[in-house]
């Protein structure tokens, strides 16, 4: 057999040989290699997504993360590394001063500390106006320090003001005040807070500890005629007289002070005198009438009210 015939002979099985090989290569791993990429590529390609939208959800968590940074370096309360006791009498002496009138008494109770951070628990009590302890309340809320007051209670108190002869109205109050602290570095760096002086705040303008009637009557401390316990003796235009309460002869006109309330009308034609009496919050209308075994011969001098 010539040379090249055998020659040819031979790379033709070569040739057969390696595509039967090559094909059954394909066949028989590439293709089932190839089907399980494609799986992975689809299974991946669910959970990513679409790309597009990840890139809007990217851009709304980075928005976030830069509001919360702004609001954090904005933060409007300072947490100290430590609670000293006499720091947080002298903040609360400087919310005094601007709360007047409110008699206070601070005690330590205890502290609770929890992984680097923790309060001290104070115990506040006192009495003043409602007024007074309602500014306390907020500028310890909206104020610099991070505190929190919490368990508040509060009552209604009455007593006389024997100079002014009225009732005065005030409340006295306990709660526990927590002022916490930490340790940890994200705290540590300063904040720009505003003063105590300079926190600003609607001041509360119905105080619902005062009730509309009062459970006491003021004294008559200023020696009023008490008209319940007087006597119309005579009665004209524009005047009457009265025995009071001592029995002594009083000269009273329309608009006169008496115990509790005012002349409110004289009227002769019915030999009447009608007075406004305000009882505690209820306002009662008094007549006293003329009765002839009352009526008298009035001396020349007399006890007027003015």
């Amino acid at each position: 057999m010539p040379y090249a015939i055998r020659n040819s002979i031979v790379l033709a099985v070569l040739l057969v040989l390696f595509s039967g090989a090559g094909s059954g290569y394909i066949y028989f791993y590439q293709d089932k290699k190839i089907e399980k990429i494609t799986e992975e590529r689809e299974k991946i390609s669910k959970e990513l997504g679409d790309v597009s939208d990840l890139y809007n959800r990217l851009a709304q968590v980075q928005r976030r993360v830069q509001e919360l940074t702004n609001a954090w370096t904005l933060r409007p309360k300072l947490v100290p590394g430590t609670e000293i006791a006499s720091n947080t009498n002298m903040y609360l002496n400087d919310i005094l001063a601007m709360s007047p009138d409110l008699d206070l008494n601070v005690l330590t109770q205890e502290k609770v500390e929890q992984d680097g951070c923790g309060y001290v628990r104070y115990h506040l009590s006192g009495q003043g106006p409602f007024f007074s302890f309602a500014r306390l309340v907020q500028y310890l809320e909206r104020g610099p320090m991070l505190v929190r007051v919490s368990n508040v209670d509060v009552r209604e108190v009455h007593s006389v003001d024997k100079d002014q002869g009225a009732l005065v109205h005030t409340v006295q109050f306990d709660a526990d005040l927590l002022s916490y602290y930490t340790q940890q570095p994200a705290f540590a760096d300063s904040a720009s807070v505003v003063p105590l002086k300079d926190v600003q705040f609607e001041d509360i303008a119905y105080n619902p500890f005062l009730s509309l009637v009062n459970p006491e009557i003021p004294p008559n401390v200023y020696d009023l005629p008490d008209v319940e316990k007087s006597t119309l003796l005579a009665v004209m235009k524009g005047r009457a007289f009265i025995s009071d309460q001592h029995n002594q002869l009083v000269m009273l006109s329309e608009g006169d002070e008496v115990y509790l309330g005012y002349v409110s009308k004289i009227m002769p034609e019915r030999r009447q005198v009608l007075f406004l009496l305000n009882k505690g919050g209820i306002v009662e209308r008094y007549m006293l009438t003329l009765r002839f075994q009352n009526k008298i011969d009035l001396p020349t001098k007399t006890k007027s009210t003015r």
